[in-house]
């Protein structure tokens, strides 16, 4: 069944999350065992949630922490101070389970389940076609399968779809009523563009997220003390993402828990997880309550209650510098660049910036109008007008050492090198310079990659490649990528602009491991697809020029940067080892700050001392991490901590700061020294 309101149908969109939780245990049993659980819940409320149930229909069970989130999420149960009981929904269902009311649930709590549904009752589809289809009409950058195949999986645990032989599926009969019973979302509820005249409604804030806001306005002061710390979260669908995790901490849970659930649910590593947490805890998400205890907020609990995405944002704006301030900045159309400039005078890099954008896009109160241009939504204008707005900060000024409110504005952007800008330009002006159609382009990204240390050689000309890159590994091997420039006057580089067999000649021809298309962007889920199927890395002027830059700030090697060529997923690895090497950066600044106030009243210090003193900081580094930070600093080569007393375990030997003026002068010159000799 359709709607036709648009607002409805958008209000409904909004209204549903993204990531159906996992449920632990063979999927012919997940309905039994979803039972099996309610009904436990309902003969007696759970309140150890490290405690194991006992279920006849798998071999294997695991904690009621385990299951949590998914009865949660589907609203079978809630959690109030850590025990789980039954609500109303629980309590019906546990009266009379049946497949359809818990296939109704899933379709009113989460996305794309009954348009999965209403695909199908069109012609039978494999899992391919259907996840291609809504990639292509609800606009979505899915890398893989497993968002379509989980909701096709539950469809036909729960009987509504059917296997018709040749790997593709159709409806069954209750299929068949579901779909005409069901309110199946349109497209254009995504892509829908409010009516400047429309009434826009706002749901206001729970108690707890309205206290955030309120001590937020009430106080100029308050404005300064929002941080500007990094931000990382699993993609896509991070808002939703960071959902799961919150609803997963609901009650106290330990350190070592809440990594495993997060490496397990995303499949990420520990060091991942770990530059997760300053995030986390800085940005009002979690808290810890004990020695590496940690349980969700009660903002960010009655944020997972509404299940309102603004309700997020409302959280993050009242910790973190430049949120609602940049939906502000963008009442008019703005291109990112002005958007990264404008951040620095809050004290946010172009990074977190992009992170911070993200979350507005998802949200719906930033949308982009082209390639690299965004504007407030209506919905982003009203919603900004009812939130406390700090004032930009001048760069002179060090973050945190004045009011905003006492502040006025100043605009300093940091210079980079001409090639940056050359990049930029020429990717979307495909004679710049005045050269012949792409030269400059080439030019300019052979440039950047010597910049950063390869050997790149602009080739150019017709029957060969654009750029060549090498490189050494660590064992070294001699790598080599061929690289073939698009430049754009339309911002979009479509497929019918790449030709597989030119590349695969050229790949041959300068025996290479790897091929990467750069240009300003890319369009379709045609180009995309294939070059993902053919081993071609698409990576975007904007993405290169910011991978320089993070990869010379954080000296990155060259083995560790060329995993940008690799796919599909190379982007995402990188970006994962930039934030892991920014947060071990961080973490030497934080321990050489405390060294220099702690060491007059203490004498010496051990990284357990550090622990203890660091542990509720923004960062909140671990004993492993400081152990290591310790390692690096106390090194011959580096020298600016020395040992004074050796204990038995590593984490208790003591150190002392000395001559940090001199050994900071000293590696410099010897950087110089280097540097001048390539």
């Amino acid at each position: 069944m359709k709607i036709n309101d648009m607002q409805k149908q958008r209000s409904e969109w909004k209204r549903k999350g993204w990531s159906i939780p996992e449920l632990r245990g063979g999927k012919q049993e997940w309905f039994n065992i979803v039972v099996e659980l309610v009904q436990q819940i309902g003969t007696a409320s759970i309140t150890d949630v490290s405690a194991f149930p006992i279920l006849n229909s798998v071999d294997t069970a695991y904690p009621w922490r385990a299951y949590a989130p998914f009865l949660q999420g589907v609203g079978l149960v809630s959690n109030r101070s850590g025990v789980l009981s039954l609500n109303d929904v629980g309590d019906t269902f546990l009266k009379s389970p049946s497949r359809r009311f818990l296939a109704n649930l899933l379709h009113d709590r989460y996305r794309l389940v009954g348009e999965v549904l209403d695909l199908l009752s069109h012609e039978s589809k494999t899992v391919e076609d259907v996840d291609k289809e809504l990639c292509r009409d609800f606009c979505l950058d899915w890398t893989n399968l497993s968002n379509t195949r989980r909701r096709m999986d539950w469809l036909e645990v729960l009987g509504l779809i059917e296997s018709v032989g040749n790997r593709k599926w159709g409806l069954t009969e209750d299929g068949k009523k579901a779909i005409d019973e069901w309110i199946v979302l349109s497209p254009d509820a995504v892509n829908f563009e409010l009516d400047y005249n429309e009434e826009i409604t706002i749901a206001p804030p729970p108690a707890e997220i309205k206290e955030l806001l309120v001590r937020l306005g009430s106080d100029p002061i308050m404005h300064n003390k929002r941080n500007t710390y990094n931000i990382w979260v699993p993609s896509p669908n991070r808002i939703e993402n960071l959902r799961t995790i919150i609803q997963f901490a609901f009650e106290k849970v330990s350190r070592s828990d809440l990594f495993k659930f997060i490496e397990d649910e995303f499949n990420l590593k520990n060091s991942s997880v770990e530059s997760m947490m300053p995030f986390l805890k800085a940005d009002g998400l979690i808290e810890e309550v004990g020695r590496n205890v940690y349980v969700a907020t009660s903002a960010a609990k009655a944020w997972c209650d509404t299940g309102n995405d603004l309700d997020f944002i409302r959280i993050i704006h009242s910790h973190k510098r430049f949120v609602g301030e940049m939906v502000a900045f963008s009442e008019k159309v703005v291109t990112r660049n002005e958007i990264y400039a404008q951040a620095k005078q809050y004290g946010i890099n172009t990074e977190k910036a992009r992170w911070i954008m993200g979350f507005l896009l998802e949200a719906g109160l930033l949308e982009e109008t082209q390639y690299l241009h965004v504007k407030a939504t209506q919905l982003g204008k009203k919603f900004i007008s009812e939130l406390p707005l700090a004032e930009p900060i001048p760069d002179d000024i060090t973050p945190g050492s004045v009011s905003f409110a006492e502040t006025t504005s100043v605009s300093v952007v940091s210079k980079e090198p001409d090639i940056f800008d050359l990049l930029s330009t020429s990717a979307r002006n495909p004679v710049a310079d005045g050269k012949q159609s792409g030269v400059a382009f080439e030019e300019a990204i052979a440039a950047v990659f010597d910049y950063m240390g390869f050997e790149a050689k602009r080739i150019g000309g017709s029957g060969n490649t654009d750029v060549v890159v090498r490189w050494k590994d660590s064992e070294g091997k001699i790598n080599t990528a061929v690289v073939d420039g698009k430049s754009k006057s339309n911002g979009i580089v479509s497929h019918g602009d790449v030709s597989d067999v030119a590349i695969e000649t050229h790949k041959e021809k300068n025996a290479a491991e790897y091929v990467a298309i750069i240009g300003p962007g890319f369009g379709g889920d045609t180009l995309k697809n294939h070059a993902r199927k053919k081993g071609f890395a698409l990576i975007t002027d904007e993405e290169l020029r910011d991978t320089a830059q993070r990869a010379r700030k954080l000296g990155l090697s060259l083995t560790e940067i060329a995993t940008l060529f690799k796919v599909p997923n190379g982007m995402v690895q990188l970006d994962e080892l930039i934030a892991t090497r920014k947060r071990e950066q961080d973490i030497i600044t934080l321990v050489v700050s405390t060294f220099k106030q702690e060491q007059d009243a203490m004498d010496s210090l051990s990284a357990r001392d550090l622990y203890f003193l660091l542990r509720r900081t923004e960062l909140s580094p671990s004993l492993e991490e400081l152990i290591n930070a310790f390692s690096t600093l106390s090194k011959e080569e580096i020298g600016i901590l020395s040992q004074v007393k050796k204990a038995s375990s590593v984490e208790n030997t003591t150190y002392a700061i000395q001559g940090e003026k001199h050994c900071v002068n000293r590696l410099r010159a010897l950087a110089d020294a280097i540097e001048k000799g390539f």
